[in-house]
């Protein structure tokens, strides 16, 4: 679980993410398949992303993921676009979005 961002030059390799569940039922009551409308952050629900979860969730691809599978959740594999890194990095000058990808093989 790569979150904030700013996580770099890791080795995340054969793991198995296995019957993962969303922290809410946004996504089961959304009854339009994989389309569901906006959420935001709430007392409930801090990282929105939480509705829709996935074995692996990887913010920065500047590290080595490899022979990784997963079944269950939303998507196997959530890779968010961030512009600037979140929580307590939030403050750091970069820009996770831009970097490039090391390895990324299944």
């Amino acid at each position: 679980h790569l979150e904030d961002g700013v996580e770099e030059d890791n080795e995340i390799s054969f793991n198995l993410a296995a019957h993962v569940h969303p922290v809410s039922n946004i996504v089961a009551n959304s009854y339009d398949g994989q389309t569901i409308p906006p959420i935001s952050q709430s007392k409930d629900l801090i990282l929105p992303a939480d509705a829709t979860a996935s074995g692996f969730y990887v913010t920065n691809l500047h590290n080595d993921i490899f022979g990784n599978a997963a079944s269950g959740g939303w998507a196997g594999f959530a890779l968010p676009v961030l512009h600037s890194p979140i929580g307590v990095h939030k403050n750091m000058n970069m820009r996770p979005g831009n970097r490039l990808t090391k390895i990324f093989d299944d």
